[in-house]
């Protein structure tokens, strides 16, 4: 593991009994009370898309920096989730927000009864630009008729459109690719929505990829098992979402291939997809859901991210991104609630750029400057 000389605490990682809690949060570091946490001086927010008729669902977007553009993606749906006519649509800017082009789809909707398109990561590697799209079976379903797949897309930069490009059986994806210290690619996603998976690509050939387990044990209390990674040079850490209020984390020390058990770790979250990787300071990063402290308070009204020190394994500062009551539903749908959920990071000049739901009806992106994640 990466070398945390001078936090107390810090150099081991976790403790190394599979029975004992694992410390992704720093001992040394009190964990903070949500009513003490306040947004950084310098952020702002944009509303990048908004529901409308046709449309009235959306959720799980995927922001990337391609050829001096911004691209976000995101699932739309008719009126509920993971139903019949489901989309993944684009839209980029070049402007700086100023304006963004028209939605358009890089996967629409599919003629089969049972089977939709969900979720997708968007990934730019010298200079092309990648689309990473999961389909599971719609809803209603029980959770080992879901499946997973994920279609793999390539842009066409002068025809503007997305070529399909091959595909991951076995594998649904939900954290954008980091390259690992060989040369591969790892994508953090899930199967059936109960089996955390890692996808590994074969150096940069996006065409293979090997689809790795997390070992889960059925006492295990997963909950869609929605897997997030940082990858560094020693170790690649998956945080897996649980139905407890805390994370899961399991670890990697040979490029993904092979994961050591689940253990529950001391970070407390509300039970939602999170998004982790490493900013260019060294700094892992993990946005995420708080768990609320008070009545009233829903599992998803705090949206933030958790940082740990440059070259640091253990997170010690949270910054805030969203708090408080998000807009109302406009639109009836399928378990649609009031909430700022599943956040797409990227650092780019010198900023982070965060998009997330809003309500399952919106996106929004806010933009912080990356001094605000220095710890």
């Amino acid at each position: 593991m990466e070398s945390n000389a001078g936090r107390p605490g810090g150099a081991k990682g976790w403790t190394d009994s599979v029975n004992t809690t694992a410390s992704v949060w720093a001992p040394d570091a009190p964990f903070p009370r949500i009513a003490d946490l306040r947004q950084p001086d310098r952020i702002s927010h944009v509303l990048i898309h908004r529901g409308v008729e046709g449309f009235r669902f959306l959720h799980e977007s995927s922001i990337v920096h391609h050829r001096d553009s911004l691209f976000v993606a995101w699932n739309n749906s008719p009126i509920a989730e993971s139903e019949k006519g489901t989309v993944v649509r684009w839209i980029c800017s070049d402007d700086d927000f100023a304006s963004w082009s028209s939605p358009a789809a890089i996967a629409p909707a599919l003629d089969h009864e049972t089977v939709v398109w969900e979720s997708c990561q968007l990934l730019s590697v010298e200079e092309r630009l990648w689309a990473f799209v999961g389909q599971v079976h719609s809803q209603p379903r029980r959770s080992n008729e879901t499946g997973g797949r994920t279609v793999i897309f390539l842009f066409d930069d002068a025809a503007r459109e997305w070529r399909e490009q091959g595909s991951i059986d076995g594998f649904h994806p939900l954290n954008r690719p980091q390259q690992t210290a060989s040369g591969n690619w790892a994508m953090g996603g899930q199967f059936n929505l109960v089996l955390p998976r890692v996808a590994v690509s074969r150096g940069r050939d996006f065409s293979e990829w090997d689809v790795c387990e997390i070992p889960s044990a059925p006492s295990d209390c997963v909950n869609y098992a929605e897997t997030s990674l940082v990858v560094s040079e020693s170790v690649i850490t998956a945080y897996v979402r649980s139905a407890t209020a805390a994370a899961y984390v399991s670890e990697s020390h040979d490029d993904g291939r092979s994961w050591g058990p689940l253990r529950i770790s001391n970070l407390p979250m509300s039970s939602s997809k999170t998004c982790a990787g490493v900013l260019s300071t060294g700094q892992r990063y993990l946005a995420f859901n708080m768990k609320p402290e008070a009545d009233g308070v829903h599992d998803r009204d705090v949206l933030a991210v958790a940082v740990a020190g440059p070259g640091e394994h253990l997170f010690r500062q949270i910054v805030i991104v969203r708090k408080g009551k998000s807009p109302s539903t406009r639109f009836t749908g399928f378990v649609k609630s009031e909430q700022w959920s599943y956040p797409s990071v990227l650092e780019h000049d010198g900023k982070v750029y965060v998009t997330y739901s809003v309500t399952k009806e919106d996106c929004c992106l806010s933009i912080l400057s990356l001094d605000a994640f220095s710890v």
